[in-house]
């Protein structure tokens, strides 16, 4: 039997033989160059500019416990601060000359943990590896979008699955498989929303399982507050509480057709994951020199927001999975300085995630 060094694929009618080699043509479209890791020879520490909580110290110890034996699930609520509770086995692993990598599926969460991470580990060359930033593949510390795994193949010693029921990672057999071949050790998946796949694993004992279900700041998340309209109604009623809102307001559509007529109608910017104002928009958001911004699900993961608000248009469109409502509520209240906010889910009907989603949030906040 044949396989794919680099996506894992053993089905024959995916190979072609050119010269006498076996060339896999479900992951033929990705060429580029292999990375290396660098090995620091000095004490690797981590520089906060805060202290962990007492709960996520121990999280943090349970983790490094349970991954020097195999695989970790971290099931860490949206804020919970699961870059921080996985420094102390990053820098255990790093002190011991191994090789550790990061990886999510979108380019956007890439160019936010990468500085992050730089200013936890200043002697450390962490380097980002996305469309874009290619050029530069050898580090200390390599954060990757799942789509650029395929240059670093049984490579890893450590893999960090930050969010691995994101889209387009959870659809895609091929940056699944990337994800298998690059790392020859031990993986870590951090999610607030664990699929059915990990669910199963930790239920037949191949995942140790670790939880954390507060925020540091302690305060509860934010419960979502339904508001029932048509369509139409639902855009009235935003424009009207857009009027009297001073706080920056995210506003997540299902689709780019109702966002741009969103843009269109509140005069907001808009953006989606083929914008090329993309990252300019998200940074004016960050810095405050806008306070409102349509958007699709690019950013319903792994960026934060201070004092932002949320609101959702027709959240009960299909395209919401369980997971999206949770991690789009879970934008709202992350900071310390502003640990409360409001969730509005605007729909034209009630569906069965939406009630999901709030139960799952009322467990979270009940749970020690």
């Amino acid at each position: 039997m044949v396989e794919c060094n680099r996506c894992g694929n053993t089905e024959a009618k995916y190979f072609v033989w050119l010269n006498g080699q076996a060339q896999c043509r479900r992951c033929i479209s990705y060429q580029g160059n292999e990375g290396e890791s660098l090995v620091y020879t000095g004490k690797i520490e981590e520089e906060l500019s805060f202290d962990l909580s007492q709960k996520q110290k121990e999280v943090s110890s349970r983790i490094l416990e349970y991954a020097c034996l195999g695989d970790v699930l971290v099931h860490a609520i949206c804020g919970a601060g699961k870059t921080e509770l996985v420094l102390e086995t990053i820098s255990f692993y790093l002190n011991q000359g191994k090789k550790v990598g990061i990886a999510v599926a979108r380019r956007q969460v890439v160019l936010q943990l990468a500085p992050r991470y730089q200013a936890i580990y200043p002697q450390l060359k962490v380097i980002p590896v996305c469309e874009g930033h290619t050029q530069d593949l050898t580090g200390h510390l390599i954060i990757s979008t799942t789509h650029q795994l395929f240059r670093y193949p049984q490579h890893f010693d450590l893999l960090i699955l930050d969010e691995p029921d994101a889209f387009p990672f959870k659809q895609d057999v091929v940056l699944q498989g990337f994800a298998q071949k690059a790392c020859r050790g031990h993986t870590l998946y951090l999610t607030a929303t664990p699929d059915i796949t990990l669910r199963h694993r930790v239920q037949t004992h191949t995942l140790k399982e670790v939880t954390l279900y507060r925020r540091p700041h302690q305060y509860d998340l934010p419960v979502p507050k339904l508001r029932f309209l048509p369509l139409l109604g639902q855009i009235l009623a935003l424009k009207l509480w857009l009027n009297q809102q001073p706080k920056p307001v995210l506003i997540f559509v299902p689709t780019i057709k109702l966002g741009q007529q969103l843009k269109t109608v509140l005069k907001i910017p808009f953006v989606h994951a083929r914008d090329l104002d993309l990252d300019m928009r998200v940074s004016d958001f960050k810095q405050g020199k806008i306070m409102q911004l349509i958007c699709t699900s690019v950013l319903e993961r792994g960026v934060t927001f201070e004092n932002v608000q949320v609101v959702m248009i027709e959240a009960n469109h299909p395209i919401y999975d369980l997971a999206a409502l949770i991690q789009i509520a879970g934008r709202v209240g992350r900071s310390v300085q502003y640990p409360t906010g409001e969730v509005f889910f605007y729909a034209s009907g009630l569906s069965q995630e939406m009630v999901q989603c709030l139960n799952q949030i009322e467990i979270a906040n009940h749970s020690v």
